[in-house]
């Protein structure tokens, strides 16, 4: 009988112990790729204005300007754009180019990963920071003319 055909199985090849736990075909293709653009992301949010800026992004579900989330968030514009550069280089958020305005929303289609940031954007009563982000957000958004950020930044 070889490793190969006993899903649980310990080998012994001289010095080396090679413990073989699964041989099923989807352990074959997996792909390390996948693995660490999750734990990059995963870092990026483990910091709590990143994921606050996430947050708020997933919650407006459309572009937002850094003057927006700065006024919600009341952090510095420096402080909001480095969190945002951070989001975007491990590929949670983008950034696009809107005449003077930079606007940031989530990447579509990141799947599991947008639908955890969408997860906490909806607190629960007691996430007290992330809530008043939220209603200050709706609040700044309400101030838009014909859909588009017309204030700016006063930092």
């Amino acid at each position: 009988m070889t490793a190969a055909a006993v899903p649980v199985v310990l080998a012994w090849r001289g010095v080396d112990n090679h413990v073989y736990i699964c041989n099923n075909v989807h352990m074959a293709k997996h792909d390390n790729r996948d693995i660490n653009a999750s734990v990059k992301a995963l870092k990026a949010l483990a910091e709590p204005k990143r994921l606050r800026a996430a947050a708020l992004l997933a919650r407006a579900g459309r572009p937002v300007c850094v003057c927006e989330l700065v006024d919600a968030m009341r952090e510095s514009q420096y402080n909001v754009s480095r969190c945002l550069g951070a989001l975007c280089a491990a590929g949670i958020i983008r950034k696009e180019k809107s005449g003077r305005w930079a606007m940031y929303s989530l990447v579509p289609g990141a799947g599991p990963l947008n639908a955890f940031v969408k997860r906490l954007a909806k607190p629960a009563p007691c996430c007290g920071i992330v809530a008043g982000d939220i209603a200050r957000l709706e609040k700044r958004l309400a101030l838009r003319r014909d859909g588009v950020c017309v204030i700016g930044c006063k930092c």
